[in-house]
């Protein structure tokens, strides 16, 4: 997250945020996405895809799950009043949180109750920027 930040503000570009509240409002996003769903996505992640399947426990995956309702229910609500998680248009802030959220996606986490998240999360995946990136990631 602090790498991203810092390249955001070193080079000017895109994922650069002039103003100082939304650069303030990235870093916020970013952290809290770290610090609220990151662990769990993870643990998520593993249980339902990354480990082998006798290794896997459904139980942690249903916790992670349910423990993950707070932090999303938070960040639906956010996403009611706005877009993007800081300023009016894409940032780093949306680039660092999505990256964390898409082990969900991975993970198969019911995004169903939360349809602001899921849009959101789906546009972010969207951009052509990802699009380049999961193809060059399939063919090594």
């Amino acid at each position: 997250m602090a790498i991203n930040l810092y390249l955001a503000q070193k080079y000017a570009g895109p994922m650069h945020c002039a103003d100082p509240g939304v650069l303030g409002l990235a870093a916020q996003w970013s952290f809290w996405a770290m610090l609220e769903m990151e662990a769990l996505l993870l643990d998520l992640l593993q249980h339902r895809a990354v480990l082998p399947e006798f290794a896997r426990d459904a139980s942690y995956a249903e916790r992670d799950e349910l423990l993950l309702g707070k932090p999303l229910e938070v960040f639906n609500n956010t996403l009611a009043e706005r877009d993007h998680m800081a300023g009016g248009q894409f940032t780093v802030a949306d680039l660092n949180v999505a990256s964390i959220l898409v082990w969900g996606k991975m993970g198969r986490l019911n995004l169903s109750p939360y349809p602001k998240v899921a849009r959101w999360l789906d546009s972010c995946l969207a951009r052509p920027a990802y699009g380049r990136v999961r193809d060059r990631t399939r063919h090594k």
